[in-house]
């Protein structure tokens, strides 16, 4: 009997150490918003969740996941999106030092904190972050890029590119990494923006804290546009949103069109309000002359 005792006793202190560091972890931040499903390593988030390391956040094919982190970085997850959150380094055990991000699919919008995140694994190369404040998408084999603001470059092996100009994006495809240039040329060019940069063409869901200026981005766009009749509907609905400082209310989307078919990712509103349903539009911006369902043959590759 006294054999037995001093075993369940070895077994009960070694399943409380081996669950204690779980226990003790302190979060690397916060959720500020969860819409619809978001979960971290299975937990389903809500708004205040912790986040911690080593956690594979997740977003159903409607989520938005918005977070902030220690230093004040912040990280939103558009929908059908994945995302590690690794290599921390902790300071104090409090505040996290320095972090690195695996995002493996769907549309980001990343701001830089005080000291945490210095890049970003994708399957198709690596994005170095200065000060910045940026858009990307990784979608059918090819990573997007948006600088708002700061610097942010691209790496495959040996082949580097690096945006420095607001509104400038790059296309990765490949082993190819695109020049940088505006974004208005590559929608003169057949980019769809929508399914290249969702969060910037809707910002409705996105907290007032993740919400940047995008009014340079797409009134450049539709100035160099020769005629009015000639700009998607998906690019009028943004430049007239982006016309709204960061933190105002979100845009309701053009007049008389309701969000209830569109997954975040359309070209009309969020609100369900009794208007016509987007019945034809499946919520992946595939609206307006610039866009053939994912098939564009512009110089976005």
């Amino acid at each position: 009997m006294r054999n037995w005792r001093l075993f369940l006793t070895a077994l009960s202190c070694a399943a409380l150490s081996a669950i204690g560091p779980a226990i003790a972890a302190s979060p690397i931040g916060n959720t500020v918003q969860a819409s619809t499903t978001v979960s971290a390593s299975g937990r389903v988030l809500e708004k205040s969740s912790p986040v911690f390391f080593n956690d594979v956040l997740r977003s159903n094919a409607t989520g938005i996941g918005q977070f902030i982190f220690n230093d004040g970085g912040r990280l939103a997850i558009g929908p059908s999106a994945t995302v590690t959150i690794d290599k921390s380094i902790y300071k104090g055990g409090k505040s996290v030092q320095q972090a690195s991000i695996q995002a493996s699919k769907g549309a980001f919008r990343f701001i830089s904190g005080a000291f945490s995140v210095k890049k970003i694994d994708t399957p198709y190369g690596t994005i170095g972050i200065r000060g910045t404040a940026f858009d990307f998408t990784i979608r059918n084999g090819r990573v997007y890029i948006l600088l708002f603001r700061g610097a942010v470059s691209f790496c495959r092996g040996g082949n580097c590119k690096t945006l420095r100009s607001s509104c400038d994006y790059l296309v990765a495809s490949g082993g190819k990494i695109s020049d940088p240039q505006a974004l208005s040329a590559g929608i003169d060019q057949g980019l769809n923006i929508g399914e290249a940069f969702p969060l910037a063409v809707n910002q409705s869901r996105l907290n007032s804290k993740f919400r940047q200026g995008t009014r340079n981005c797409f009134s450049r766009a539709v100035q160099r546009t020769p005629t009015i009749k000639s700009v998607s509907p998906s690019v009028k609905a943004a430049a007239a949103a982006a016309a709204q400082p960061p933190g105002a209310p979100g845009p309701e989307g053009p007049p008389g069109v309701s969000g209830k078919s569109n997954k975040g990712f359309g070209n009309g509103g969020e609100a369900d309000d009794g208007g016509p349903s987007e019945s034809q539009n499946p919520g992946k911006g595939k609206g307006g002359p610039h866009s053939d369902g994912g098939k564009s043959k512009g110089k976005d590759k």
